[in-house]
């Protein structure tokens, strides 16, 4: 794909053999545009990277060109579909081209129903999204950014998944293996799994469990159970082994099994969720097989890392109590014996 003159971003210019009509929108990688392929008279999104215009490392660009390419072969009624994608070598952008999806993101039919969706809703899209996560993790591939943004509607109400840019491919052939460091973090802190937050590279398929969970509540509540917190704060909640609320404090008309699925689904230890999306979904689809008896939520915290006895705020404050009790204590008998 050859990009034409100066109107790559502009509407009513062209992109190679596409006619772009108008922007749809932009993230923290570049921007998003509809745009025609007149000679099929079709109608594309086309995503166009930028790494001068986003400060994009030209390796993460590389790995994610990469990555867009597996996901060009990953096809399912539920997973916004990838056709192509590339970097054009004259001007260095980079572009994806996807289905286009004309309803909108769950994020929009959020912010039309701030209190919460239907229960119906809930559960269709809820499952509609399980669905694709069961198909990515047959083939080895954890999303790790699930969230309202990245899930699209088709004219027929059908829920979709996409970005699948930062999905991990965990049986890709020839991946670089470079692709994420051990270490890295990366996904949407409010929808990241606890363990994900410590490093992306580890995670199975529970981590995108999690996320959906959190995303299901808030289709619940119209808010994260986690709203108003940082990341580092549900983080620590996590370590501690605190569960979410209860999504009934919220929505009280919530069934109890889906009540109970929605909480296991957010455990803070990826071993006390449902073991994988598949049986996520065999929940959501039969939801007389929800264990309404929810497992603890207390983990064992981990052991207290040795600090100086100077960095201990607990030895700070007892030293600090010592010195005002024998302040006290000098002060008392000053008056006992009435002296100056």
């Amino acid at each position: 794909m050859d990009v034409k003159g100066g109107s790559v971003l502009e509407p009513g210019g062209f992109f190679g053999n596409y006619h772009i009509v108008r922007r749809l929108g932009a993230g923290g990688m570049g921007e998003v545009f509809l745009m025609d392929a007149p000679e099929r008279g079709e109608q594309y999104a086309v995503k166009v990277l930028d790494p001068a215009a986003s400060g994009l490392d030209p390796e993460d660009v590389r790995r994610f060109v990469m990555e867009a390419e597996v996901a060009m072969k990953s096809r399912h009624p539920n997973l916004v579909q990838v056709y192509d994608a590339g970097r054009d070598p004259e001007t260095g952008l980079c572009y994806i081209v996807m289905e286009y999806m004309p309803c909108g993101s769950l994020r929009d039919v959020l912010k039309e129903n701030p209190r919460g969706m239907s229960l119906a809703g809930v559960v269709s899209v809820a499952t509609d999204v399980a669905r694709a996560l069961v198909y990515m993790e047959a083939n080895g591939m954890v999303h790790r950014d699930v969230k309202p943004d990245n899930v699209l509607f088709s004219y027929d109400g059908t829920a979709k998944l996409s970005d699948l840019g930062i999905s991990r491919f965990a049986r890709a052939p020839g991946q670089d293996p470079r692709m994420t460091n051990a270490g890295d973090v990366v996904g949407t802190p409010a929808y990241m799994a606890p363990e994900q937050m410590l490093d992306s590279r580890s995670v199975d398929s529970r981590a995108d469990v999690y996320s959906l969970g959190v995303m299901a509540f808030e289709m619940l509540a119209g808010r994260r159970p986690n709203y108003g917190e940082s990341a580092m704060r549900t983080l620590a909640k996590a370590i501690e082994g605190m569960p979410f609320p209860d999504v009934r404090t919220l929505r009280p008309d919530t069934p109890d099994g889906l009540a109970a699925l929605v909480s296991a689904m957010t455990m803070p230890s990826p071993a006390q969720r449902p073991s994988s999306v598949r049986a996520t979904l065999d929940l959501l689809t039969h939801p007389e097989r929800i264990p309404t008896a929810l497992p603890s939520a207390k983990l064992t915290p981990p052991p207290r890392p040795a600090v100086p006895w100077y960095d201990d705020r607990s030895v700070l404050y007892a030293a600090v109590a010592m010195v005002l009790a024998f302040c006290a204590l000098v002060v008392a008998l000053r008056n006992s014996i009435g002296g100056p």
